[in-house]
């Protein structure tokens, strides 16, 4: 069974100010003298439980966008994103099981105004809890599928979270369960697809990703896991970790439950990283970027980042100073056009760093230490300056880094914790807009929402641009699309 890194304890963080112009005693350059945020919004959760690894997507929800998250007291919140008022109906409940997945979203039927969400319930500490859950807009629950394991007969928790596109011909979501099986499920009746359950050979925490590699006009699923050694189904599972490229029929037409796979190549460490995927290496050619992490003592390739070809070929590997679990962005940190792998790392001792990697080469191109540990990843926008800055959250607030040289432009936040991404979003008054979500002094659930004083929003999804967790509200995890992929 697959093992997977703990996030540290829940830990109190000191009350800070509110958003800072620069970081004390630090230069800032021309284009960044304009940067200035405004506090635009906060709500205290009042549940008394954090949000953790749940980032916050954006939804359209009575006809507005809204923010959406969930929490370790097994609440999804939509609050408005222009005044953060809660949206009518939510939150939405799992019944107490843990929601440490990001919300996916999309509308059921074409025209639709609103979004359905999709999370994935349950943590690894409680796996008989759980499962793969939908929310109508109104905060209703549409349709709830659980996971077991072979030959069990108890409901495996889901960590990760769901990746929504065109799987089968209709509008699917997909992610793997801390047990055996990886569910694809048909988005408007919950019903499980032909070739699913998929046996992915241990408990698996990444979100997948979805992309066209092969020119087909077909998705492919894009996976990341660990496991321990074993045998099962005819298959030998070595020890450490993998990278898989799945067929979007799963198993269907094999007679093995794991049959179905297009690629795999196995590390010797675990892959808690959820892909990203793009056109990122040398000359564009579309890649494949994964974290790995140090569980297993002795492993050549903990701590690193590895980006392969979409036939699973490793082009480079590069180590980096710490757990590399979290989730790479793929962004346009120059202007020109070349997208640049951005990686968090977590020394577990309190602190982090955030690496900008070539492309094509895994070259450092920048280090800059963090607030603290970056656990979920970080997100970039065009913030003024033609090119991709990075926002950074982590165990000790959010900052804002420039995207050319890593130096510090703003500091955010450091009274909240965080463990996930920060979002970007294009504000309802056409401001840029960054929300944060996690946990204050007492670990009580924490959102807050800033803009940033006279921007434009209307770059947020651009091309070369990494705005939220996995990329885009659907959580595809591909750098190329703006829309439910398929």
């Amino acid at each position: 069974m697959a093992q997977r890194w703990y996030p540290k304890a829940l830990v109190a963080v000191l009350a800070g100010a509110a958003a800072m112009i620069a970081p004390p005693g630090g230069e800032l350059g021309a284009a960044a003298q304009s940067l200035s945020f405004t506090s635009v919004w906060s709500q205290d959760l009042g549940d008394g439980t954090p949000v953790a690894l749940s980032s916050p997507d954006v939804a359209t929800l009575a006809g507005a966008p809204a923010v959406v998250v969930g929490d370790q007291g097994g609440h999804i919140y939509a609050f408005s994103l222009a005044t953060g008022a809660l949206v009518p109906g939510w939150p939405a409940t799992t019944g107490g099981v843990p929601v440490e997945s990001t919300p996916s979203v999309a509308a059921l039927t074409p025209g639709s105004p609103d979004d359905t969400i999709f999370v994935g319930a349950g943590t690894a500490a409680k796996p008989h809890e759980g499962g793969y859950e939908a929310f109508g807009p109104d905060g209703t629950l549409k349709w709830s599928v659980g996971v077991h394991n072979p030959g069990a007969t108890y409901v495996s928790g889901v960590v990760a979270s769901l990746a929504v596109g065109d799987l089968q011909g209709g509008l699917d979501v997909v992610g793997p369960s801390v047990g055996q099986r990886q569910d694809a499920i048909n988005a408007i009746t919950g019903t499980v697809l032909p070739g699913f359950p998929w046996f992915q050979g241990g408990g698996d925490y990444a979100t997948p990703a979805l992309a066209d590699l092969y020119g087909t006009g077909k998705l492919e699923i894009v996976n990341g896991g660990g496991q321990t050694a074993g045998l099962a189904y005819n298959t030998l599972y070595a020890q450490g970790g993998h990278v898989r490229v799945l067929s979007r029929t799963g198993n269907e037409g094999y007679s093995q439950p794991n049959g179905g796979l297009i690629c795999e190549y196995k590390p010797d460490e675990s892959v808690e990283s959820s892909p990203a995927v793009g056109p990122f290496l040398a000359r564009g050619k579309e890649g494949i970027a994964v974290g790995t992490g140090n569980y297993w003592p002795g492993a050549s390739q903990a701590d690193m980042v590895l980006a392969f070809t979409s036939r699973c070929r490793l082009v480079w590997a590069q180590r980096l100073g710490g757990l590399t679990t979290d989730s790479p962005a793929l962004a346009d940190l120059s202007g020109a056009g070349a997208l640049a792998v951005v990686e968090g790392t977590n020394n577990q001792h309190g602190g982090g760093s955030v690496y900008a990697l070539n492309g094509a080469t895994g070259a450092v191109m920048w280090r800059q230490s963090a607030l603290g540990e970056v656990i979920g990843g970080v997100v970039t926008a065009d913030l003024g300056s033609g090119y991709q800055d990075v926002i950074v959250a982590s165990t000790g607030g959010a900052e804002v880094l420039d995207g050319k040289t890593g130096a510090v432009l703003a500091i955010l936040e450091r009274g909240v914790g965080l463990q996930n991404c920060a979002l970007v979003t294009d504000d309802p008054n056409g401001s840029i807009g960054v929300t944060l979500a996690g946990y204050g002094p007492t670990d009580g659930g924490v959102v807050q929402h800033y803009q940033l004083v006279g921007s434009s929003g209307a770059n947020v999804a651009e091309a070369g641009a990494w705005p939220m967790f996995h990329h885009d509200p659907y959580l595809t995890g591909n750098a190329q699309e703006t829309s439910p992929p398929g």
